[in-house]
């Protein structure tokens, strides 16, 4: 299978700094988002450490076959970079989302944590893969979606998982096999929480580049305000 892919990251019009990093790896058909905690001291240090340390990793992957061990890799970002921001910030430490996707074969592997999300589009369906890691997810699969009704204000913006806060991080690991014609975005919520589901997949369904997608969609995100970062990564499966 081949992958072309784009990703671009735009502070949006209410941000003050972009707290959002981006990896892309075409070579190794290896991709992620992180979303810097805005609520935390140094949430766009974080991301980009964590991005730092994707590189590293990556250097010593031999080939695009060479399967990564997501969550084993996760946990172990998330050792290093919780020692790290205690140590700059011993109160509060720092934080941050992180969702990776690796396509290996016609395998998609995808390790999670935090409320960053990747999809997939295959034919006219669009998939989210992941699940939010939000107070409002942990209220909704409670007592259903009927909670949407009574949800306060800061449930949707509220972590429940994150790398950066702890030794101890529970990840969340998905395989799925991948097609040809398959489409999969990676974005922060500066995105998804801001356009729908139905337009996030008629972007994705066009006939065009990748690069056009994601400029699409950071625009039709800050048409809509863009209250928040917005990181995107589109890549296409032939």
């Amino acid at each position: 299978m081949q992958v072309t892919s784009y990703g671009t990251s735009d502070q949006g019009k209410v941000r003050h700094a972009n707290e959002d990093s981006l990896f892309l790896n075409d070579t190794h058909q290896f991709y992620a988002v992180a979303d810097g905690l805005g609520g935390l001291p140094g949430g766009a240090e974080t991301s980009q450490r964590i991005v730092q340390l994707l590189e590293q990793t990556m250097r010593s992957v031999d080939s695009k076959e060479e399967r990564v061990d997501l969550t084993d890799l996760i946990v172990g970002i998330n050792q290093i970079v919780a020692k790290e921001g205690f140590e700059a910030h011993p109160f509060t430490g720092a934080g941050s989302t992180l969702t990776i996707g690796q396509i290996v074969g016609d395998q998609l592997l995808i390790g999670h944590v935090g409320d960053s999300a990747a999809y997939l589009l295959r034919g006219e369906a669009l998939e989210k893969l992941t699940t939010d890691h939000t107070m409002e997810q942990e209220l909704i699969e409670r007592q259903g979606e009927s909670a949407r009704a009574i949800m306060p204000p800061e449930y949707p913006h509220t972590l429940t998982r994150c790398v950066g806060q702890g030794e101890i991080l529970n990840v969340d690991s998905t395989q799925i096999t991948v097609e040809t014609g398959d489409r999969l975005l990676l974005c922060t919520d500066g995105l998804n929480k801001v356009l729908s589901d139905e337009a996030i997949k008629e972007e994705l369904t066009r006939k065009q580049s990748p690069k056009e997608t994601c400029q699409q969609l950071i625009q039709m995100a800050n048409d809509n305000e863009g209250p928040d970062n917005i990181t995107v990564i589109v890549v296409h499966i032939s």
